[in-house]
């Protein structure tokens, strides 16, 4: 579940700091108030695109923390292990954006990208929005809706694979019989850029020990220099080299420790030292000795590294990619110069492939019409709790067996609706108004997210265009799946937000310079009195208070 939220610098944020609870917790306020900000720093801590349009003027960079309780969530926990993130139970998911634009993003304190952020946010939380509607008229959205519900991912799962598998195969197909008849033009330049490289030896060319040793033959002249200052000042310099400061100084420490013991180790150190300059002069001497500054082995190099950046040039790589170049080219000249027999060969191969995934489509799509009857039934025992008594869904899975693979089975998928008796069911766009599209909408949400093992559901103002015994209805449903997981839900219905078990009201202060949102945890008299706002207004009478009241007893 998700244990706090913090924000620094973030639009009309300047700082907040807010404890969340299990259960069911709802945000209200006036409209405008900055509910929609916490949904927004959300988003960017599971991997939203940042835009420096957020910032709070003035600020150089907003900073926003999602802090995770993840010991009842084996998802995210082994996401993390597998990932090398893991921390006990926690994970503390961290999002920066600066004044440029440029963001980044931490994971328990590590860096990673947005892609890496938003893999481990499935495993987190969930959010609906309040839009959600329109993305289901999209058949894609639907689609993802049926496989949701879906009591095992083996069947989608093979299907898909086995669509990779045909995939691969015809790409090669493609590859195969792309050009003239036989690719001759292709063998003859593939045959003269493969003679190319192995003229240049780069099948036996590490490239990083060219450049070494080509900067090292650049700066043989310098090299030998110093090293010679060096050997005499640590060795061969009778007179004055450290090699003969430290002899005399063993000598004189020797006498020491004969003296008095106390001086031993000291003596013993002094000793070793002069050892060991000794040796690393005599070690200095033969490498220098072995070192001859070359103008021709420069030469040499020289016109080794401009062959292999002129190779690299005219094949667009990198010079370090030039003996994975070779291989590739290779491969590809073998495949051409065999070309028939693997034509015949991959003609059976795709053909297997494509009965296998055949196959598995098939299964998939029963799988998909049994779960279709189910959740049909069950959104539409969810319609008639919200206002549609008439109302029905009935999930359509076609099976499209001629088609070629394809990601996801050959099903064509299709919610159809009917919200008056005796009219046939048609698809949701087509026969739903504004007001039904959102009921539709929330009923298959209700449904879909019983299913969903996310801890941590946010339902951004998804009971707009419902109010009365609908809204009751909506706020118990939402209540019911906050039993056993945690549910935020930005609301503007007192039958709604009188469900919660924590009330957080947002607000905002103005002064002569800015604009801050707060927020509030409401408790007793300060929660009634927003219940009863939300009822009747500004002006709150004694009945409007008393009926305030009633709606949160009768909730408990």
């Amino acid at each position: 579940m998700l244990k706090s939220i913090d924000i620094n610098g973030l639009a009309v944020v300047d700082q907040l700091n807010l404890e969340l609870n299990t259960g069911m917790t709802v945000l209200t306020g006036e409209t405008g108030a900055g509910k929609s900000i916490l949904l927004t720093a959300m988003k960017l801590c599971l991997g939203e695109r940042a835009d420096a349009g957020l910032l709070r003027p003035g600020v150089n960079k907003a900073d926003i923390s999602l802090d995770f309780d993840i010991s009842n969530t084996a998802a995210a926990l082994s996401w993390l292990q597998e990932n090398e993130f893991d921390d006990d139970n926690d994970c503390l998911i961290r999002r920066t954006v600066n004044a440029d634009g440029r963001s980044r993003a931490f994971i328990n304190g590590q860096a990673v990208n947005l892609k890496t952020l938003q893999q481990l946010s499935e495993h987190l939380i969930c959010i609906h929005g309040q839009h959600a509607h329109l993305d289901l008229l999209l058949p894609a959205k639907q689609s993802q809706l049926l496989d949701a519900s879906l009591t095992s991912t083996t069947a989608l799962d093979d299907c898909n694979q086995r669509y990779e598998k045909w995939k691969t195969l015809n790409d090669e197909l493609l590859s195969l019989t792309d050009g003239n008849e036989d690719n001759d033009s292709e063998k003859q330049l593939l045959k003269y850029q493969i003679n190319e490289l192995e003229q240049a030896n780069v099948v036996h060319l590490n490239y990083d020990e060219l450049v070494q040793e080509h900067s090292t033959a650049s700066n043989m002249g310098k090299i030998i220099e110093l090293a010679e200052m060096q050997i005499n000042a640590l060795y061969e310099d009778e007179n004055h080299a450290i090699h003969t400061q430290l002899s005399s100084s063993s000598s004189e420490l020797e006498q020491l420790a004969d003296l008095s013991p106390q001086f031993s180790s000291i003596s013993e150190q002094i000793k070793e030292a002069t050892i060991q300059i000794q040796e690393a002069s005599r070690d200095l001497r033969h490498q220098i000795d072995q070192q001859d500054d070359d103008p021709q082995q420069l030469a040499l190099l020289d016109g080794q590294l401009s062959l292999i950046h002129e190779l690299a040039r005219k094949l667009h790589i990198e010079p370090q990619q030039l003996l994975e170049k070779h291989s590739a080219l290779a491969n590809r000249l073998s495949l051409l110069e065999n070309r028939n027999e693997r034509l015949t060969a991959i003609q059976q191969e795709i053909s297997d492939a494509n009965a296998l995934y055949q196959k598995a489509a098939e299964a998939l799509h029963q799988q998909r019409v049994k779960a279709a009857k189910k959740l049909s039934l069950d959104i539409t025992k969810t319609l008639k709790t919200l206002g549609l008594p008439d109302g029905h869904i009935d999930i359509q899975v076609v099976y499209t067996g001629q088609k070629k693979p394809q990601t996801n089975g050959l099903d064509d998928i299709n919610f159809l609706v009917t919200t008056n008796p005796g009219m046939p069911a048609s698809p949701i766009g087509k026969v739903a108004s504004g007001g039904e599209l959102s009921r539709i909408s929330l009923a298959i949400q209700v449904v879909t997210t019983q299913s969903n093992t996310t801890p941590t559901l946010v339902f951004d103002e998804v009971d707009a265009g419902i109010g009365g015994g609908v809204a009751e209805t909506v706020g118990m449903c939402l209540r019911e799946i906050a039993a056993d997981r945690q549910v935020l839900c930005v609301t503007h219905l007192p039958q709604v937000a009188s469900q919660g078990h924590q009330h957080l009201f947002v607000s905002k202060n103005k002064d002569s310079e800015q604009t801050k949102t707060q927020i509030n945890v409401l408790h007793n008299k300060t929660r009634i009195e927003e219940i009863a706002r939300m009822l009747g207004g500004i002006e709150m009478s004694e009945k409007t208070l008393a009926h305030a009241q009633e709606m949160l007893d009768k909730a408990i």
